[in-house]
């Protein structure tokens, strides 16, 4: 039995048969190449003379944390010319980027996203003066000890994290 109701039938709401599933977004983070691999959690070894390895290694490892992960990553490095020659093929996962500078290309690329966007970057770096930088400008600053963390780790098929 169906209910007649009249002039009011137009006002009612109608039902919906969708679910509404959360969406993934993607969260960009930023990185400070040295810090990320002189840090004291880190694994990889960083002698002078070989350098630009350390870097390819922590760049491999990058690329296997995006297996799992789909936030684009921009990792800078302090670099003279020796390192302009780091041959990756930059693409919108995965960026590095050679700076004369690494601490004021990222304090200059935290400053170009939109205040109201800020809180979605994170930022990675254990310098001080960066770490808080992030903070005071409402981005997510993450140490790079803690971040190493989340790139040793892996989730399995059941969500839980094994090393």
């Amino acid at each position: 039995m169906s209910r007649n109701w009249g002039a009011y039938s137009n006002r009612l709401p109608a039902r919906k048969k969708t679910k509404i599933f959360a969406k993934e977004v993607a969260v960009p983070i930023i990185i400070d190449g040295w810090n990320l691999i002189r840090s004291g959690e880190s694994d990889i070894d960083d002698i002078e003379e070989e350098s630009i390895e350390s870097a390819k290694k922590l760049i491999s490892y990058l690329k296997t944390f995006q297996e799992t992960h789909k936030d684009a990553i921009t990792v800078v490095f302090d670099s003279s010319r020796e390192y302009l020659d780091l041959n990756h093929d930059n693409n919108t996962a995965l960026s590095v980027v050679p700076a004369r500078n690494a601490d004021e290309y990222i304090k200059k690329y935290v400053d170009e996203i939109p205040e109201r966007q800020r809180r979605n970057l994170r930022v990675v770096s254990s310098d001080n003066d960066i770490y808080y930088y992030a903070k005071k400008s409402y981005a997510a600053p993450i140490k790079s000890e803690e971040f190493w963390h989340k790139l040793k780790f892996k989730p399995n098929r059941h969500n839980k994290l094994k090393p």
